[in-house]
């Protein structure tokens, strides 16, 4: 059940960062609490791998919820392993533009760098080698080029390793570049399919109308 009107999102108790593991806090640096849109679907982003929708206006905070959602993808791989196996962790984040891509390599690295996570940008301006993508955690990049990389899935390892991918500005859909990040999105299930293991969608947009559709 979702909290209904502006009374009952305000309503909403606020999570303080006390609650995430030692490493985790430094990811959130001197953040005491979570706001309101963070602190209501904090247990979905951090505590499942439950494929996510979130929708809310610019600035309303949804760059920590995705940062959320990296560092359970983070403490999921060290429960499997024992220990953080970073070359096991692929994480990938798609941004509409190729400004917005650099904007967010420069915030992710800020914040990820303090766990020894590299940060990287994957775009038409900027390439990598395939070592440089193989021992990189966090690539950002654009639909186009992600489409372009992960159309060689099945000979790409470092493809095949992606736990969690991130979609910003996914409203997009309806636009002229639509049918390129759903063409990525059905990729994305068919390998969920092949490989026998779960692809976590995280999807970010301001405000829809037709969220659920």
């Amino acid at each position: 059940m979702q909290p209904q009107g502006k009374q009952a999102t305000q309503s909403i108790p606020l999570i303080s960062t006390d609650v995430l593991e030692d490493w985790a806090k430094l990811v959130f640096g001197n953040i005491a609490q979570f706001n309101r849109l963070q602190s209501w679907v904090f247990d979905c982003a951090y505590n499942t791998d439950n494929n996510m929708l979130v929708c809310a206006p610019t600035g309303a905070g949804k760059t920590n919820v995705a940062l959320l959602t990296i560092c359970h993808e983070i403490k999921k791989n060290m429960e499997e392993k024992g220990v953080l196996s970073r070359e096991e962790l692929k994480i990938i984040y798609v941004a509409p533009m190729k400004a917005l891509a650099q904007e967010i390599v420069e915030k992710f690295k800020q914040r990820l760098e303090k766990l020894g996570l590299l940060v990287r940008e994957l775009t038409g301006d900027m390439q990598l080698t395939r070592q440089e993508i193989a021992e990189t955690q966090v690539i950002v990049t654009t639909p186009e080029k992600w489409d372009g990389v992960s159309r060689q899935w099945q000979n790409r390892e470092y493809v095949q390793k992606v736990g969690v991918i991130i979609i910003d500005e996914i409203h997009l859909l309806g636009a002229d570049r639509g049918p390129i990040i759903e063409v990525i999105v059905s990729r994305i299930r068919f390998m969920e399919e092949k490989l026998k293991h779960h692809i976590r969608i995280i999807g970010l947009s301001t405000a829809l109308a037709n969220a659920k559709d």
